[in-house]
């Protein structure tokens, strides 16, 4: 006979497992920090660098619609030894390349790939763990994503500043396989029997405006709607992460080790953010929580045009304060809205198919950010107010 209680304490240490790894599959945020060293011995410009990044998010949603397809058949595990696997041999290959195709294939592809599965394994595994606390539970997961890219980018900065990037790529890739197939072993799929029983001793889940599938969401008005509003808003964060370290070590003359901690404000607050975002999420709803990450990205942008003029720390540090949790806003969204609008049932493919919008996203923001910083705040404004009339344009169609 099943022990609910056990199972009920057990879904914690999940969410304890799913930050740990999902901490380290967020060095893919930290891109800015490898982009100088390779520059400074190869000579790249920015724009070519900046592709590394663009890549690399479009094979994270890839990776991620992958890892939706298999997960169906709840094979977690799988999943997050094949992420052990590309993340082992992406760094590896990484750390021996010697062109900029080279970077594009190892850093973009594979690792981007390996990053994508088990990102979404590891997300749609823990979310179905907490029916009644979809939001929250999204925003805690997804908090150790967004600090990976601080931690992990000051790590990474350090290492290379002592031993040089080759040698960090190495370290990273035994590193991070080891961690997921760790993650593998601990990790498993929830069964439908602890879902009847949680449903059955009060603790509600949120219900769902439709139980759908994957074709059946495409055809939903509300899904491009919000699909749109995600790379608009998504963008204008990109934009920032992308070149955060570049831009305060030149607004505020400091070194790389110096510049990769300020920006690391981005990520930690890029993952309170996301709790708090998510918990909004469900004590208020789609709305006024959509309608809440724009205002705080224009916050945003008003901030960063300050830094700029000003060139004073405290500005540049409020602005990625603000920043921050402007992006971390969109991430739990994604998560809870899926759920909310299409169901459960089909969640792990659905969410992955709205994570896409990270390709185009990927795109257009660093070419807004390769535009020039005046430009770049201008463009993230505007964002703010194009997503606030989306959002403005959802309507939950009534519960059947």
């Amino acid at each position: 006979m099943t022990d609910y209680g056990k199972l009920m304490k057990r879904r914690w240490l999940y969410v304890v497992t799913g930050v740990v790894l999902l901490l380290f599959l967020g060095l893919i945020y930290a891109w800015s920090v490898f982009r100088v060293p390779l520059a400074k011995e190869f000579g790249w410009s920015d724009s070519q660098l900046s592709i590394t990044f663009s890549i690399s998010m479009m094979m994270f949603c890839l990776g991620g619609l992958v890892s939706g397809i298999i997960n169906k058949n709840s094979r977690v595990k799988q999943t997050l030894i094949l992420c052990a696997a590309f993340l082992a041999v992406g760094f590896i290959l990484a750390s021996r390349i010697s062109t900029l195709p080279g970077i594009y294939v190892t850093y973009g592809v594979l690792c981007g790939f390996g990053v994508g599965l088990g990102y979404n394994s590891v997300i749609s595994t823990v979310v179905k763990w907490f029916p009644d606390k979809q939001g929250l539970i999204s925003g805690i997961s997804l908090m150790g994503f967004g600090f990976g890219g601080m931690l992990l980018g000051t790590v990474g900065a350090s290492l290379i500043s002592s031993l040089g990037w080759r040698t960090t790529f190495m370290m990273f890739g035994i590193v991070f396989a080891v961690i997921m197939v760790l993650g593998a072993i601990i990790l498993k799929p929830v069964g439908n029997d602890f879902l009847e029983h949680l449903s059955g001793s009060g603790k509600h889940a949120d219900t769902a405006v439709e139980e759908i599938g994957a074709a059946q969401m495409l055809k939903r008005r509300n899904f491009w709607l919000y699909f749109i509003w995600a790379i608009v808003l998504s963008a204008a964060g990109l934009a920032i992460i992308n070149s955060s370290t570049v831009y305060a070590s030149e607004v505020l003359h400091v070194g790389l080790t110096a510049a990769a901690a300020i920006a690391g404000i981005v990520s930690i607050f890029n993952g309170l953010g996301r709790v708090l975002f998510g918990r909004l999420f469900d004590m208020k709803g789609y709305r006024v929580t959509m309608i809440g990450v724009c205002l705080v990205t224009a916050c945003a942008a008003l901030l960063l045009m300050l830094s700029r003029s000003t060139g004073s720390y405290a500005a540049v540090v409020a602005a990625f304060v603000v920043m921050g949790l402007a992006y971390g806003g969109v991430t739990p969204t994604n998560s809870a809205f899926t759920a909310h609008f299409f169901g459960k049932q089909n969640y792990a493919l659905n969410f992955s198919i709205v994570n896409l919008n990270l390709i185009f996203a990927s795109y257009l923001g660093p070419m807004v950010g390769n535009g020039g910083y005046g430009m770049t705040f201008i463009m993230i404004l505007a964002a703010a107010i194009v997503a606030f009339g989306i959002a403005m344009l959802i309507r939950a169609p009534k519960k059947a």
